[in-house]
């Protein structure tokens, strides 16, 4: 069933599935997910869950897609209200580290589903298209700043895992160091790739 042929009623209840399997996911971990437990947070029977997504990889892939279109809704209007690129990879450092600081238990959720969900046969995992997906949204930023002689030249695609890398690094540290200094560390993210990008006088 495509989004644009369910009704409202079917489009809260998806929302309402999905908003309880990242409760569960958060709060109990991948390997005690299950559509009973899902179910029973959202006080519905198993069945419906399948009715709505077929299983409990599908389920999981509407997680993945839920939690990045959070992340983008915060990020994407923060990135474009800047007038240079510079400010543009600011903005979408200083927007992941926010999505983190704001969004824990979908960020926990997303965490679990990365490092306990394996691909099918050996293939890629349920996030491994959005990794792709984000890597592509930041080489356009780069490829912005190297359109306007802001950054020195580099290979787009490096830079990019690079940056990914760093902001991906993080939730490990800030859901398990109680002291873990988000700030400071987003002003050392945001010096750290300004100085790396940006061309020399």
């Amino acid at each position: 069933m495509s989004p644009k042929s369910r009704t409202f009623i079917e489009q809260a209840r998806r929302a309402q599935i999905i908003a309880c399997a990242v409760e569960v996911l958060a709060d109990q971990g991948y390997a005690h997910t299950t559509l009973a437990r899902i179910a029973e947070q959202a006080k519905i029977s198993t069945g419906v869950i399948s009715y709505h997504f077929g299983g409990k990889k599908q389920l999981i892939e509407a997680v993945v897609a839920e939690v990045a279109r959070v992340a983008t809704d915060l990020m994407v209007p923060r990135i474009l209200a800047q007038s240079t690129a510079s400010d543009g990879l600011r903005a979408y450092i200083e927007g992941n580290m926010e999505f983190m600081r704001l969004h824990r238990k979908p960020l926990l959720a997303l965490v679990e589903v990365i490092t306990h969900t394996p691909g099918e046969e050996g293939g890629p995992g349920p996030y491994a298209a959005q990794a792709e997906v984000a890597i592509a949204d930041l080489e356009k930023v780069l490829g912005w700043g190297k359109r306007t002689g802001e950054f020195r030249d580099f290979d787009q695609r490096s830079m990019a895992i690079s940056i990914r890398g760093a902001i991906d690094a993080v939730p490990g540290r800030l859901l398990h160091d109680p002291g873990f200094d988000l700030d400071l560390h987003t002003r050392e993210l945001v010096t750290l790739f300004t100085l790396a990008t940006r061309r020399d006088p």
